[in-house]
């Protein structure tokens, strides 16, 4: 009997069947996930480690191939791929697919890179792990207010972020194109000669005025009182009056 004779001669259980089916779809599609931009994970993780005035050579035998057997003990791993430059060794670390749970293989590839610092040679800087490698960023905010200082720019893109955190939305806010602060100091070679001085001195004296040292304390019977030694600098003015 071919199916579509028995749909045919049964023609109401056809039309019931059909219903429950369109039924069935219909609430599947409602209820399906839904996003603009839909989430993804990215399993690759970098190690970098930097060797100044090494050749490739030498940053390949002493740096990278260490680290690549530490490394290819982590049982989830999938691959190794590594660039040895001069100056610089870059591994990358690939996951295999079926882990979703990336936060514990990192620490463990963390741990992995630790326990072979000790054994690099000396000058290496790192190995750094950068487990954001894949981090993408989903929304771009600018911030401009004309007649604003950077730092006062900068107070409120702290704002602005500290906001945005609060949102369960949000994983990640990044500030770029901040201002560093600055201080120039100018002087006059002349004058500063008067005083028997070098820049170089000028510089240190003014270090010597901005270190926080403890200055001890003093108990009592009812209270303990943190002595804090004054000389600091709070402001440009105070280093304007040095």
């Amino acid at each position: 009997m071919s199916i579509t004779k028995a749909a045919l001669d049964n023609n109401r259980v056809t039309a019931v069947a059909l219903l429950v089916i369109l039924i069935v779809g219909l609430g599947a599609y409602r209820d399906m996930p839904q996003s603009e931009d839909p989430g993804f994970i990215i399993r690759v993780a970098l190690v970098i480690t930097y060797f100044p005035g090494a050749s490739p050579e030498r940053v390949e035998q002493l740096v990278t191939d260490r680290l690549e057997e530490a490394i290819q003990e982590i049982p989830e791993l999938e691959y190794i791929s590594s660039e040895s430059k001069t100056g610089v060794s870059v591994i990358y670390v690939h996951i295999l697919e079926s882990y979703t749970e990336m936060r514990p293989i990192y620490d463990d590839l963390r741990r992995k890179v630790d326990r072979v610092r000790p054994d690099l040679p000396d000058g290496v800087i790192g190995p750094i792990v950068n487990d954001e490698f894949g981090d993408v960023f989903g929304i771009i905010v600018a911030l401009t207010g004309e007649g604003y200082t950077y730092a006062e720019l900068k107070e409120v893109a702290d704002d602005v972020r500290n906001e945005l955190l609060l949102l369960s939305e949000t994983a990640k806010v990044e500030i770029q194109g901040a201002q560093e602060e600055r201080v120039f100091v100018e002087y006059n070679n002349a004058q500063l000669a008067e005083f028997r001085l070098s820049p170089l001195q000028l510089a240190q004296i003014l270090d010597t005025h901005n270190i926080i040292i403890p200055g001890g304390d003093v108990t009592t019977a009812a209270e303990r009182i943190v002595l804090e030694p004054t000389g600091n600098f709070e402001s440009v003015e105070d280093l304007r009056r040095s």
